[in-house]
Order: C-alpha cells, then sequence, then structure tokens
C-alpha cells in the first residue's frame, strides 16, 4: 500500500497536508505558516555555515585533522551572517539546531494533526505493511515550496505519540513526477555496474573517495571518469555524457565534486576549475541511462534537491543528495559507511538513515 503525504503551502499563510492511502482514502488538515520555524531554520543555516567557515581560523575540534578552507565545502555558498571570533561555533550550532528542532516538533505536534498522525501510525501497526516480515512503513512526502522542503521532515516522530509497533520512514518525492521511464531490456548482468564522476576537485581531495567506491569492486563493476589536467573541457563534456548513455546502461551513478541549485534547469554540477554543467545538459542521456537499467544515483555534494527531484522525474528509482552545504571530510565519512552497508546488503533507506546517525553520534 502506498502512503502518501502532500504538503502544499496556500495564499503565504496557511500549509495544507493531504494523506492519501489505499482505494482512494485520504485527510485533510490545515496549519497556519510556521514563520517561525522558518526563521529558526535561517539561524541555524547561519550557524551551520559559519561552523565551517569559521574553523580555518580557530582550533579544529575532531574529527578534523587540519583547519578546513571555506573551499572544503562541496558547494559554492556565499557569506551569510557573522560572528565574533570569540565565539564558541559547535556551541552555536547545538543551540540553533536545539530551538530549530523544539519549534518545528511544537508546530508539527498541533491539534488540527492529531487525525493525521494517528493515521498513519494506525497504517503502520496494522494493514499497511506488504509483508509480515517488514517493521517499517515508508511515507512518501512532498512539499510544494521550497521553504518548506528544506525543513528536516526526517526527525518527525509521530509514533511515539501513539505508541507505534513499526517504524515510520520518510520518503520524499518531488511535487510532481512526469516521466515513466522503463528499461528497454533486462540484462542479468553478472555484476552490477557503477560510473562514478568525479567533478572539480578544487578544495577536495577524492583519494579517499575513490578508495571508498574501489571496495566495492568484488560484488561491483566500477567506471571512473572525470577532470585531468590539461584537459580539453568541451572534450570533457563529451566524455562524460557517452559514458552516462553507455549501451550497457548502469544500475548505479555517483557524482563526487561541487555542485548548487538552479531554478530551471534541475541543478548544476562543476566538473572541472571553473565549468559548471547543468542536469538539463545532459537530460538525454541520463534518459538513455534510465532506460537501459540506471536505478539508484548518489550526488555526493552539495545543495542536492533540485537534482534529485529532476532524476527522479527522470525516471532514477531512487536518488540520495545532501540538502545543505556539506564539509569535504563529512562527505568522505559518509560515502565510506553508506558504501560499506550497501555491501552488507542492506537498502539503500536502511543504510542512509544508519550512517546519519552513525555521523550524528560521532559529532561529524
Amino acid at each position: 500500500m502506498t502512503v502518501k503525504l502532500d504538503i502544499r503551502q496556500h495564499q503565504q499563510q496557511w500549509v495544507v497536508f493531504n494523506l492519501s492511502w489505499g482505494d482512494g482514502q485520504y485527510l485533510s488538515a490545515e496549519l497556519s505558516y510556521p514563520s517561525l520555524v522558518c526563521e529558526r531554520y535561517q539561524e541555524w543555516h547561519t550557524a551551520y555555515l559559519n561552523f565551517y567557515r569559521r574553523l580555518v581560523s580557530a582550533p579544529p575540534p575532531m574529527p578534523f585533522s587540519v583547519p578546513p578552507s571555506p573551499d572544503q565545502l562541496r558547494g559554492r555558498v556565499a557569506e551569510s551572517g557573522s560572528f565574533s571570533a570569540t565565539e564558541d561555533w559547535r556551541s552555536q550550532l547545538v543551540q540553533s539546531e536545539a530551538q530549530l528542532l523544539t519549534e518545528f516538533h511544537r508546530w508539527l505536534n498541533s491539534a488540527q494533526l492529531v487525525e493525521i498522525r494517528q493515521q498513519i501510525v494506525q497504517l503502520a501497526t496494522h494493514s499497511s505493511l506488504p509483508a509480515p516480515h517488514l517493521r517499517y512503513l515508508d511515507l512518501f512526502l512532498s512539499c510544494n515550496a521550497r521553504e518548506l522542503d528544506y525543513l528536516p521532515w526526517e526527525v518527525w516522530e509521530m509514533g511515539r505519540e501513539f505508541a507505534a509497533t513499526s517504524a515510520i520512514r520518510i520518503v520524499r518525492i518531488p511535487k510532481t513526477i512526469r516521466s515513466s521511464v522503463h528499461a528497454t531490456h533486462h540484462t542479468h548482468r553478472r555484476k552490477p555496474r557503477i560510473l562514478v564522476i568525479l567533478g572539480d576537485e578544487t578544495g577536495l581531495n577524492f583519494q579517499t573517495d575513490r578508495q571508498a567506491v574501489q571496495s566495492l569492486a568484488k560484488l561491483s563493476e566500477v567506471q571512473f571518469i572525470g577532470w585531468q589536467p590539461d584537459q580539453d573541457c568541451k572534450h570533457l563534456l563529451t566524455q562524460i555524457a557517452g559514458a552516462i548513455a553507455d549501451p550497457q546502461g548502469w544500475d548505479c551513478l555517483f557524482f563526487a565534486g561541487h555542485s548548487n541549485e538552479t531554478a530551471l534547469t534541475g541543478g548544476k554540477l562543476a566538473i572541472a576549475p571553473g565549468i559548471a554543467i547543468s542536469i538539463s545538459e545532459i537530460m538525454p542521456h541520463l534518459k538513455l541511462a534510465c532506460a537501459r537499467g540506471l536505478q539508484f544515483a548518489l550526488f555526493n555534494s552539495c545543495n542536492g534537491l533540485s537534482i534529485a527531484e529532476a532524476l527522479v522525474d527522470l525516471g532514477v528509482s531512487q536518488v540520495v543528495v545532501m540538502r545543505e552545504p556539506i564539509h569535504n571530510q563529512v562527505a568522505q565519512e559518509f560515502l565510506i559507511q553508506f558504501l560499506r552497508s550497501l555491501a552488507e546488503f542492506k537498502d539503500v533507506h536502511e543504510s542512509l538513515t544508519g550512517v546519519c546517525q552513525s555521523l550524528k553520534c560521532e559529532n561529524i
């Protein structure tokens, strides 16, 4: 059974929650727009960026072994806010996170949402599970406003309120999915095929990324592609596009490097110093990859919401991206743990959740 929660901003003042499941069943509720939550998010975002930026001029807390520079964020971000040189950056970040989560939970626990929360828990506890051995319900959540998209919906723990016996997993989906791409042929490959695109390495170091992916070599066929010194950029664009559309097809696509959101082109990827490629430019090649079996994509880079939406819209079944700017060392540790979990035959969502919890516990 598919359970969807569509969250829509209405006339700047209201947010409408539409829950649908089963054979046309649905519930709806309306809340006032969470202005205070959005303010807390902006405060957290400023503290988050300043925490990483200011580490260059302060003794780095573990796990960093050397002070990172602003370039080590896997995205190009502008300055946002400022603190005095004596601030405790980690304390500021922890405090702003706590304030954001407090206000977010207060809003989600509004009386207007009781029926929806209760119905979701009831579905998770009883008839929603597709098989007895599965102890979770996937709740497919979409938002029609970017301000709502950036809120941390994954922390919504409605199961505690009603003592749910099964876990509820938040799975994000775009507000619209226009494409329905099906593989034109189902080749039973001896090993899954993985294409790894290594982008602009300015301020970064992909050695750890390479080693992490190469650890799957016994289980998969891995191909790397990326910029080399003195390489013609036009040739690189052609090379990347051709690799994506390889007639043999790919099961997984990985990208490492700098990226950012764009309003109309599905996001952009820095593939060489001073050179970026938009998702729209390689859209035809990605469509071919989907038709030839591409099922999963991981963009281990910054600001990836529009990238994820574009790929899911093309027909990629699962896409993992970073919602915010991410530090290079954090991205590398994420990749190591995530791929290790996949190698243990855990599914993508289970691997993602486990790694996020692990990194949080390690204060990375």
